[in-house]
């Protein structure tokens, strides 16, 4: 069964737009004056592996000698291939539920007579008015697919697809991002894995914290070696100082022998925060502040020099500069190497750019539970290209 869609479709708490059947409402109503993210990724349909010339890694997991169900960690090498897509481990667990290299290669590509694809809109939202904090979608019932693309295949849903979202944010320390649901689920950042949910299992949790340039992963996800390291004890007391110097809320959450893998996000910097509040900014770092300059709503600037506020302080413009309403801050500090002050933007935060990559896969029918929450500012982006019957 192949449906002709028009548009893309939306899915969330907004409303689906499908080209052929007009306006379609999915999940619980909109939140009222929310403020949300449209993140466009690409939904790809397989056939039934149990049918003949179906995808072998789709609906055979309860076949002989075909992996049976539950998590296994390690499916996926530790970064993605030269194409930007999850590499298949030659090193795979025994139980893996995946036919081979070849099968996999499959699942986040176009590959004509094995898949078919359309664009899908993920809607999240934070259910405030303003922007900020954490954006979240949630489906227990996660088949944006039904009826499209090859059909239910005499199921009463599609339970069989994956899909893809390539999307930016701007690093800030203590971002982090959480997904909830089966069956397989790959989280990147900077081409670098970070949440390991593979195989066809019921709905488990795999979350990453950002932090002093690291990403702190689930401990027991991911194994210690390689790329893959372990917290010390010197180090979660260092860690600790640092959440409290940035102003976060709550205890550092890391603790000795947690896991991380550096993704070197800070380089030659500190770490660095800011709160804005019209014509007040409020900078924290991991480091004491040396100099801090602000940029204005009118493009004029006002810097402070030799600064002995500590590792954190609150400014404001004085003289000609009262009362105009700030709108980013250049911020040095004694532990700055580099050359250049690191800018904070109200509206976009920092200029350390990160590039996230999700990979999910709905393979067998069972339930499909669909959860993000993330304080990332994740950015819109294009979709690629789909199957020509859709472009």
């Amino acid at each position: 069964m192949k449906t002709n869609v028009n548009a893309k479709r939306v899915w969330g708490k907004q409303v689906a737009m499908l080209g052929v059947a007009g306006a379609m409402a999915l999940g619980a109503a909109s939140d009222g004056f929310a403020d949300t993210l449209e993140l466009d990724g690409k939904i790809r349909d397989f056939k039934r592996g149990d049918w003949n010339g179906g995808h072998l890694d789709f609906e055979t997991a309860h076949l002989q000698n075909r992996g049976g169900y539950g998590h296994v960690t390690g499916l996926v090498t530790m970064t993605l291939d030269a194409d930007g897509k999850p590499e298949y481990n030659p090193s795979r667990p025994n139980k893996d539920t995946v036919y081979n290299s070849s099968t996999f290669s499959q699942w986040f590509r176009d590959t004509t007579g094995v898949n078919l694809s359309m664009p899908l809109t993920l809607t999240l939202d934070n259910g405030s008015d303003t922007e900020g904090g954490v954006y979240t979608i949630h489906d227990s019932e996660f088949f944006p697919v039904d009826g499209l693309l090859y059909g239910n295949q005499n199921l009463s849903q599609n339970y069989h697809f994956t899909f893809e979202l390539n999307t930016t944010f701007t690093y800030e320390p203590g971002q982090k991002f959480t997904f909830i649901g089966d069956d397989d689920v790959w989280v990147y950042v900077n081409g670098t894995r970070v949440i390991d949910l593979g195989g066809v299992h019921s709905a488990i949790t795999g979350n990453v914290l950002l932090f002093d340039g690291k990403a702190f992963v689930v401990n027991n996800h991911f194994t210690t070696g390689g790329m893959v390291q372990q917290v010390s004890s010197a180090m979660a007391s260092q860690l600790a100082t640092k959440w409290s110097q940035l102003g976060l809320s709550g205890n550092c959450p890391i603790s000795q022998n947690d896991k991380y893998v550096d993704l070197d996000l800070l380089g030659d910097k500190v770490d660095l925060r800011a709160e804005f509040n019209d014509t007040t900014a409020t900078v924290y770092a991991t480091s004491n502040l040396s100099r801090v300059t602000l940029k204005f709503s009118d493009g004029t600037t006002q810097r402070f020099d030799n600064l002995n506020t500590g590792t954190h302080g609150t400014f404001t413009g004085s003289g000609a500069f009262s009362g105009k309403s700030i709108i980013g801050v250049w911020v040095r500090t004694v532990a700055d190497t580099s050359a250049y002050a690191q800018w904070i933007s109200a509206e976009y935060g920092s200029t350390i750019e990160c590039t996230l990559d999700f990979f999910f896969a709905e393979r067998h029918t069972t339930q499909s539970n669909f959860r993000i929450d993330t304080s990332m500012r994740l950015q819109e982006t294009n979709v690629a290209t789909v199957s020509p019957m859709y472009d």
